[in-house]
């Protein structure tokens, strides 16, 4: 989830977390699969995603960015799956800029 740097400065996790929101994350992250609906996706599309992700493809931005139609996707450098938490102000402000957009 987080690469080494932040781990090591850095508080981990969500104690408060319920065993069963904590499984059927586990769940979906396995069993959903939405690949066949995403050119069906009309919305404007904001992929990003950790260089260094561990648990998602690293190949996976590019390939979700040409399956929906006009999607655009960052990639953070130097990060994994957790790159809102590490690249927290990166994040929001690319984040704030998509949402301004004018549709």
């Amino acid at each position: 989830m987080y690469s080494p740097a932040w781990r090591a400065a850095t508080t981990l996790g969500d104690p408060g977390m319920p065993a069963h929101a904590r499984r059927c994350h586990l769940v979906a992250g396995k069993e959903h699969d939405v690949w066949d609906a995403l050119p069906r996706i009309s919305m404007p599309t904001l992929i990003l995603h950790g260089a260094q992700d561990s648990l998602t493809p690293p190949n996976s931005p590019p390939l979700l960015a040409a399956r929906i139609p006009g999607a655009r996707a960052h990639v953070f450098l130097g990060t994994r799956h957790a790159y809102f938490e590490e690249c927290r102000s990166e994040a929001r402000a690319l984040v704030t800029a998509f949402l301004n957009e004018p549709p």
